[in-house]
């Protein structure tokens, strides 16, 4: 169930605006994957139909010069082999190889570069919400930097972003020990794959710096148990690749990881203030259970759970959200654990409605819908677009029996009236 400019240069930082940035990013980036792979397959496809044409051809080539050597046919003198062998193979330097791999490289370098985004942003939130915690840091300045800065406020704000560059190149180890530590944050270790995360940002670095050749670094940084490949094998100068599973895998853990982060800081320094957090997590969990993300949209509803959400209908709607994601998985017993714990008694109708729906309980689901359009003012397109309805949605006769309700509740009105 769903919910009822990026900050400017010189605006101060806010949530909204942090959010608005990331989420973007990433979705963005995943749109553009999407429309683009397909392109990338059918180049790829083409690339290798020539490459195959061209090897039988030489195989051909081969196989009759073989032949005329055992008959008494007239054979091919060295030069004209040389000739059909170079008219051949000319062709393939100009036939372009791997797209979707290249593809897959270069956005999983920018994914990457959008949760550096995040971690920054959150850093010069901090610091701009609580300057005091600069008090006592070692902060040298070169004279030639000093003279470049126009105000105290212009020092505090070159000193912000040295911070957070030296956070940004430090590995992500001691990114963590830096949010756990100075900025004093849960790292929700019970939520997020850091191990994975590590070794993504470590493939990040052999594939900028090493042509993605395995190099010491990543052998003594990473858990080999977290990579795709076969271990076995797995060495120094071992070529590994940014296959389309790694890449989407990847992309979960940092929309996991980057939206818990946020709000994990957005509740914390914003203290009692949570209503857009809690809003704009609602918002999220929906936007991937609509993309059906089920893994993704649990793991956010699970992070949920250890919210404190003071609207009541926002828990309830986080709840059935969580509880989509297991049912949508088949995860059949937990999604049962889930639902005895709603008091139908004090549920208003879209909310009973929305238990009928995760119970598949149609009886109970279609003898509640005109409460809920009445009571509740729910419309025909949440009933068509809602991802809670997906399964009644299959059900041949669903659109008609919705209209029919509709209809009759359209005719009393006017009646009324």
């Amino acid at each position: 169930m769903p919910t009822k400019k990026r900050k400017g240069r010189n605006e101060e930082p806010n949530f909204i605006g942090i959010h608005h940035s990331f989420t973007t990013n990433l979705y963005s980036l995943e749109v553009f994957v999407k429309n683009v792979a397909p392109i990338a397959a059918k180049q790829d496809k083409a690339a290798t139909k020539e490459i195959t044409r061209a090897v039988n051809q030489l195989s051909q080539l081969i196989k009759t010069e073989e032949k005329n050597k055992r008959t008494s046919a007239p054979k091919l003198d060295n030069k004209k082999i040389l000739q059909e062998i170079y008219s051949i193979a000319k062709k393939l330097p100009h036939i372009p190889l791997a797209q979707a791999e290249l593809l897959y490289r270069s956005s999983f370098i920018m994914l990457i570069s959008y949760f550096d985004f995040l971690l920054s942003d959150l850093i010069h939130y901090f610091y701009k919400k609580y300057p005091d915690s600069l008090s006592g840091k070692e902060l040298p300045l070169k004279l030639s930097e000093l003279k470049l800065l126009g105000s105290i406020d212009d020092a505090v704000d070159y000193v912000v972003h040295k911070e957070a560059e030296s956070v940004l190149y430090d590995s992500l180890k001691g990114q963590i020990k830096y949010l756990k530590n100075t900025l004093k944050i849960d790292t929700k270790d019970n939520i997020i794959n850091w191990n994975k995360l590590t070794e993504s940002m470590e493939r990040r670095h052999i594939t900028v710096h090493n042509d993605c050749k395995i190099n010491r670094r990543y052998l003594n940084n990473v858990d080999l148990s977290q990579i795709p490949e076969k271990t076995k094998g797995i060495k120094e100068g071992t070529k590994i690749r940014i296959t389309e599973k790694y890449f989407r895998g990847v992309l979960e853990e940092i929309c996991v990881a980057g939206l818990v982060l946020l709000q994990v800081c957005w509740r914390k320094w914003e203290g009692d203030d949570t209503g857009d957090a809690d809003t704009r997590l609602i918002t999220d969990i929906y936007d991937i259970l609509v993309k059906e993300d089920w893994a993704c949209a649990e793991r956010l509803g699970l992070f949920s759970k250890e919210c404190d959400v003071k609207d009541h209908a926002d828990r309830l709607i986080l709840d059935i959200n969580y509880c989509q994601s297991l049912k949508w998985q088949g995860k059949q017993d937990k999604l049962e654990e889930e639902i005895k714990k709603f008091d139908i008694s004090a549920l208003s109708p879209r909310f009973i409605l929305a238990v009928c729906a995760l119970k598949s309980d149609r009886d109970g689901f279609y003898s509640n819908v005109e409460n809920a359009i009445v009571v509740d003012g729910m419309q025909e397109e949440h009933f068509m677009e809602w991802p809670l309805f997906r399964e009644l949605r299959k059900d041949a006769d669903y659109g008609d029996k919705i209209h029919s309700i509709l209809t009759s509740i359209s005719a009393k009105r006017k009646t009324t009236h």
